[in-house]
């Protein structure tokens, strides 16, 4: 890596200027309070144009100052320094786990990295300094930290494949950023700043490149910088860090991987919904505006949101029992009402939760049924929802040659629940059938040699209620345990689960 910043600085041309941009936006020292100038970058780049970045940067520079074998060895320094981080981002991203352990991480340690990023690539050697951070518009810490931290993964994704590509040159594409090519110069016909200097140029295309090859080269910098941030908080075991290598150094990966990937479908904040007819704002549209109950607010301090006055009549006759006396809400799916309201509307397993019957606040695993289903069941998953309904104390039927149901009952608590949540999605969401092969290759170890049964007559029947692709899919999941050699995918994430938030005892007081 140093070699290539030291072999692209020799190429840059001329040398630094004075940081205009952040002497017009009034950027404070990123020495002094590095927070206050990431926010006062952020707030100066949302204000900006590209045209504005632009015309400053021209206002030192045109195009009558680089000559073609100026901008050819400019391209080949960018390369050369492109090159080696392509193929870091390339062993980060898919040689390991490090996209799963940057996802685990809190939002306050994952904006710590982000910020040594930024501080990184606004001191390493490009033109402008740290007013390349207003050609990087993506280069927030907001978009990065986006859904549970999915945005920098996503960024360094396209960094990799830009950076990487054999097009050359290999740029990031930006739309914002590329509405400012081949603008005319805005000094030009102007008496210059900068004496003597000869007649400037009309164009501002070069600069526009110039301007270009150095946004490349800050997020080059950013995107090393940031990953060698984490890289060193993983080598070093720091504080922020020990908790995830337990969970990564502790599992076969089953656990990790499964809390980092709903990790980023979580929502910042609770939904607005219309507590009459359950739609948001954005379903609503443009201009919608909500209101609150007037009386629950001023006395309870809580808001019920209703889309329209009609809403809020239509649902008097059930709001009016708790109006102004106690904190009732619908609780509907996403709101603060929803205890799980930081789970999408989507996520089959929070959608089983929000489901489930209770008294006060407790259920028990009797509760984990099959609920309404999502779409049509085959008959023979129909038949087999009817009987689980029917006994809620079977985990599962099977059937023998001749047609007789033997009931699947499985003793261990941990084993239970984590079958009953994987049957309860896929008998709610027939299209969903991931499911399906932890249950069948959990139940072909423990039932293939039951009397009555084998394991041609189990996948014969898994076939029937989940279609004919389920059988290969099980078998492909039996391998796959086999290679590891850890058991069955439940058995391993049984395994997995206690290692990191103990046993499951604590289901037999539900």
């Amino acid at each position: 890596m140093a070699s290539a910043t030291k072999d692209h600085a020799t190429v840059e041309k001329p040398g630094g200027f004075p940081s205009l941009l952040s002497k017009k936006f009034n950027i404070t020292d990123i020495k002094q309070d590095v927070l206050k100038w990431d926010k006062e970058w952020e707030v100066a780049i949302a204000s900006s144009t590209a045209a504005d970045v632009l015309k400053e940067m021209s206002r030192l520079l045109d195009d009558s100052l680089f000559t073609p074998s100026d901008m050819e060895l400019l391209h080949k320094g960018l390369r050369n320094f492109q090159n080696p981080i392509a193929d870091v981002m390339r062993k980060l991203l898919h040689n390991g786990h490090f996209d799963t352990v940057w996802l685990l991480l809190d939002s306050a340690e994952q904006k710590r990295h982000v910020l040594e990023g930024l501080k990184g690539a606004s001191e390493a050697a490009t033109i402008w300094g740290q007013d390349c951070r207003a050609l990087c518009p993506e280069v927030t810490v907001p978009n990065l930290l986006s859904q549970g931290g999915k945005g920098f993964i996503d960024f360094l994704t396209r960094v990799s494949e830009a950076f990487g590509s054999s097009i050359e040159p290999g740029f990031l594409p930006n739309s914002w950023w590329e509405q400012a090519s081949n603008l005319p110069n805005p000094w030009w016909g102007q008496a210059s700043d900068v004496s003597p200097r000869k007649q400037i140029s009309q164009s501002t295309k070069l600069v526009f490149e110039v301007a270009t090859i150095n946004r490349n080269k800050f997020i080059g910098h950013f995107a090393l910088s940031s990953t060698m941030s984490i890289v060193h908080d993983i080598t070093n075991r720091s504080e922020g860090m020990k908790e995830i290598l337990h969970i990564m150094e502790n599992t076969q990966g089953h656990v990790a991987r499964s809390l980092a990937q709903v990790k980023t479908t979580f929502r910042e904040k609770p939904l607005i919904r219309c507590e009459n007819c359950t739609k948001t704002p954005e379903d609503i549209g443009q201009g919608a505006r909500f209101m609150v109950c007037s009386v629950c607010k001023t006395k309870l301090k809580f808001e019920v949101h209703y889309c329209s006055q009609s809403c809020q009549k239509e649902n008097w006759s059930v709001h009016k029992k708790a109006c102004g006396k106690k904190k009732v809400t619908k609780g509907l799916s996403g709101t603060k009402g929803d205890s799980l309201w930081a789970f999408s509307d989507s996520d089959p397993v929070a959608n089983l939760m929000r489901n489930l019957p209770n008294k006060d606040g407790r259920f028990t695993l009797r509760d984990i049924g099959v609920n309404p289903c999502k779409g049509k069941r085959s008959p023979a998953a129909e038949r087999q929802a009817e009987m689980l309904e029917a006994d809620k104390d079977a985990d599962y039927f099977l059937f023998t040659a001749s047609g007789k149901p033997v009931r699947f009952v499985i003793d261990d608590l941990g084993a239970k629940l984590i079958f009953r949540t994987n049957r309860g999605v896929v008998m709610t969401q027939p299209t969903d059938t991931t499911g399906v092969n932890a249950l069948g290759e959990y139940m072909l170890k423990l039932m293939s040699n039951y009397p009555g049964l084998s394991r041609d007559i189990i996948l014969k029947q898994l076939c029937a209620e989940f279609g004919e692709d389920i059988a290969e899919k099980i078998v492909q999941l039996e391998r796959v345990s086999q290679k590891l050699g850890t058991g069955t995918f439940i058995e391993t994430w049984l395994k997995d689960w206690s290692k990191i938030f103990g046993s499951f005892s604590w289901l037999k007081l539900l």
